[in-house]
């Protein structure tokens, strides 16, 4: 029967969901950055502005969390400074843009962690080229 077939497609796992999602973001995210097992976040390929390598940052830091309970999705100002080479009053400006745009939330005191329902859409612009904050 027709019915089951279509079933069997709607109705999965919730775990099948999550790997792909992870999956298309990890895809998404290798041309722009890689974390390493200690959480260092790597920056890769073109010059790009302070919020967006903040962003980056943010983004790699998550998703490498949901790969590696060992790696926190917490990212503080020192780190956004050191990985970004920005001096750490700047990052920490970034930090506050980002959480103004809502794609980032306060974990603690002077410690971001990107918005999960966020990541997506900026690794999209990213790879399209459209600046940060602007929708094509």
């Amino acid at each position: 029967m027709e019915l089951d077939k279509l079933k069997e497609q709607f109705l999965v796992d919730d775990d099948d969901v999550h790997t792909e999602r992870l999956e298309q973001l990890i895809r998404k995210a290798l041309p722009h950055c890689v974390v390493d097992r200690k959480g260092t976040v790597h920056l890769k390929g073109p010059d790009r502005s302070g919020k967006d390598q903040v962003k980056l940052v943010l983004a790699g830091r998550l998703v490498a969390s949901k790969l590696d309970e060992v790696v926190s999705g917490d990212v503080s100002v020192e780190q956004l400074a050191e990985y970004t080479g920005l001096p750490k009053n700047q990052a920490a400006a970034r930090a506050k843009e980002c959480l103004d745009e809502k794609f980032a939330q306060r974990s603690a005191r002077g410690s971001y962690k990107a918005r999960a329902n966020k990541v997506e859409e900026f690794l999209n612009a990213l790879s399209s080229g459209t600046p940060s904050g602007v929708r094509p």
